[in-house]
């Protein structure tokens, strides 16, 4: 009996041993199992967010029209849009928004529009003005920061598109005379010898195409983010801009220009013919592409060169959701050294639709 009693309380004593064990090595998987959780949540909701909108902007710059089709590169001109207008089928497709200061909006304005200010158009209270369901033609002074907001609405999953040309496009503005002026002379010089890298190309062709809820949320938060920063007022890169001349002057001081990227988006063989000395090409379409980034730095100004600056502001938006700090060379190459400015002036000194008054 007492050798029966001895095992007894021998056994409990080992009992009691294994549950301590066994409880305390439970505590400590279950805090090493929730610390591990956390940080993996954490680390896969900030790849998560850099992941979305990477994604985005490569499906949304896929999903661009090119060619002679409607909306060709994100735009329609003023005679194209005159003549939708004119149509009641085709006009309860569009919605017009013009992001002109509400003083320029109320002196004249295509009938119709609604006005938001350029800074201001990611702000949700903004956004909710915007319908999903119809085409959304942005409109401004020179086509420059509407290219920028359609393009954000884009990622967004607006479906918009830019005035050709701003209201210059539209009809005679105040504007005209000083965007003739700034193109009378433009004769800054080029060169045909190559810098950088040979971009990947674009990704296949895709269709328009709206983010889920939670995508949305993030794209929406980084666009937000990004206007919170633009340069507004008589500074460098206001409206995340520059003109030529500014830039001709940064770029010749070895200082201002070691702090500079050039970006030309222009297609392969428009870079080839001749472009601006130290810029790197990679063309529109391609610009989001992971391996063509590589070559983007995000500690330079980027300054993103096109034809007429139109498809430069497009990029910049992408670039800027991306964290790059890109800006748009005003008028493109046509302002830089002239190339095509013929046809865009003929184009807007024959702009003559109707504006309204607020």
């Amino acid at each position: 009996m007492a050798r029966f009693s001895r095992l007894f309380l021998i056994t409990l004593v080992l009992m009691g041993l294994l549950l301590s064990t066994t409880a305390a090595l439970v505590g400590c998987g279950g805090d090493t199992t929730t610390t591990g959780a956390t940080t993996a949540a954490t680390t896969t909701a900030t790849k998560d967010s850099a992941t979305v909108i990477g994604d985005r902007a490569l499906k949304t710059l896929a999903a661009t029209p090119t060619g002679t089709a409607d909306y060709s590169n994100n735009t329609i001109s003023g005679t194209q849009l005159a003549a939708k207008l004119a149509d009641p089928a085709e006009k309860a497709k569009l919605f017009v928004l013009d992001i002109r200061t509400k003083a320029d909006f109320d002196k004249g304005h295509i009938e119709g529009a609604t006005q938001v200010d350029f800074a201001k158009w990611a702000d949700p209270t903004n956004l909710s003005k915007l319908p999903k369901d119809k085409k959304i033609i942005v409109v401004c002074y020179t086509g420059n920061t509407a290219s920028q907001t359609m393009m954000g609405l884009r990622m967004l999953g607006y479906d918009a598109a830019t005035l050709k040309a701003g209201m210059n496009g539209w009809t005679q503005t105040g504007m005209t005379a000083t965007v003739t002026n700034d193109l009378a002379t433009t004769a800054n010089p080029v060169v045909t010898t190559p810098t950088g890298g040979t971009a990947v190309a674009a990704p296949a062709a895709g269709t328009f195409d709206k983010p889920s809820d939670a995508d949305a949320k993030i794209l929406g938060d980084q666009a937000v983010a990004i206007m919170a920063k633009m340069p507004t007022g008589q500074v460098d890169y206001s409206n995340n801009t520059i003109s030529a001349a500014q830039l001709t002057t940064k770029l010749a001081d070895p200082a201002q220009k070691s702090a500079i990227f050039l970006l030309d988006i222009r297609q392969k063989a428009d870079y080839d013919k001749g472009h601006i000395d130290g810029a790197t090409n990679v063309p529109f379409l391609a610009v989001a592409v992971p391996d063509n980034l590589k070559m983007v730095p995000k500690d330079k100004t980027v300054i993103v060169i096109c034809y007429t600056g139109n498809t430069a502001a497009q990029a910049t938006t992408v670039l800027r959701m991306l964290g790059y700090n890109a800006n748009v060379l005003k008028y493109g190459m046509m302002g830089w050294d002239g190339t095509g400015k013929d046809a865009y002036l003929a184009e807007i000194a024959a702009a003559n639709n109707p504006v309204v008054p607020t």
